[in-house]
């Protein structure tokens, strides 16, 4: 059967199905599927039959929400890292650095020191992950190689780092404001 037809068949019944694990939202809903449609396309001649084609797309969008799930856990994590890339990014396109008056730069300060004493807190392993992703600027695979461990792994270990800064630096911030 083509790929086309088997898209008419599911098209629907994957969208109730996505539309159900997402909680009814139904933009989020119509990128996932749309990416489901996408990675089911670019994978259909490794499709080995086992399973009914619905089963395999169904698969394919539980991946795709749980990536969509990562992404909102990561866009809104409270870790700050370091700004100059952002900085000499500003000054490439003006030709010179941001302004930014003494009461910013104080705060600036101020929040970066905070920020390395809580790293300083966490144990090194995490301090390292944390270290390769937001100071190096790594991706998640170039940090594999250098740990020789699997990019999902990798995934997984800053994702609890992140956790492990977010509570510490709560805690950090409450203890020093009393």
């Amino acid at each position: 059967m083509s790929f086309i037809k088997l898209y008419k068949q599911s098209i629907s019944p994957l969208t109730r199905f996505v539309f159900k694990k997402l909680g009814s939202d139904p933009e989020v809903a119509d990128i996932i599927v749309t990416e489901t449609f996408s990675a089911a396309w670019k994978g259909y001649k490794t499709f080995k039959h086992k399973s009914s084609f619905f089963t395999w797309l169904c698969r394919i969008a539980l991946n795709k929400i749980a990536d969509y799930y990562k992404d909102q856990i990561n866009s809104r994590s409270h870790l700050i890292y370091p700004t100059l890339k952002k900085w000499s990014q500003i000054e490439a396109i003006t030709g010179s650095e941001p302004v930014i008056s003494p009461e910013e730069q104080f705060v600036l300060n101020e929040l970066r020191d905070k920020v390395n004493e809580v790293l300083n807190l966490l144990p090194p392993q995490k301090r390292k992950l944390l270290w390769f992703k937001y100071y190096r600027d790594l991706s998640y695979k170039e940090i594999s190689v250098v740990l020789k461990i699997s990019p999902r792994a990798v995934e997984g270990k800053i994702y609890r780092a992140k956790l492990a800064f977010e509570s510490m630096f709560k805690k950090f911030s409450n203890y020093n404001s009393n």
